[in-house]
């Protein structure tokens, strides 16, 4: 019974560690890419919309007309 709590007792200190470096992990990217985009405001560049793409190379779309029908 003892060695099974300590098997417990290790596994969750496992498990939280784990978690932890993954928090870790997660905080670190997040402050590089707010970084980035810092970096690239300030220069006036384009802001990224994706990981792969930025704002200027996204085509533009075309605006909708209206309707021909009308309200209805």
């Amino acid at each position: 019974m003892r060695s099974l709590v300590t098997l417990a007792a290790i596994g969750g200190l496992a498990f939280g560690l784990y978690d932890f470096s993954r928090f870790m992990k997660v905080k670190r990217i997040g402050r590089w890419q707010a970084r980035r985009l810092e970096i690239w405001e300030g220069e006036g560049g384009a802001v990224p919309v994706a990981a792969t793409r930025t704002a200027a190379q996204v085509t533009p779309k075309k605006p909708s007309s209206a309707s021909s029908r009308g309200v209805g």
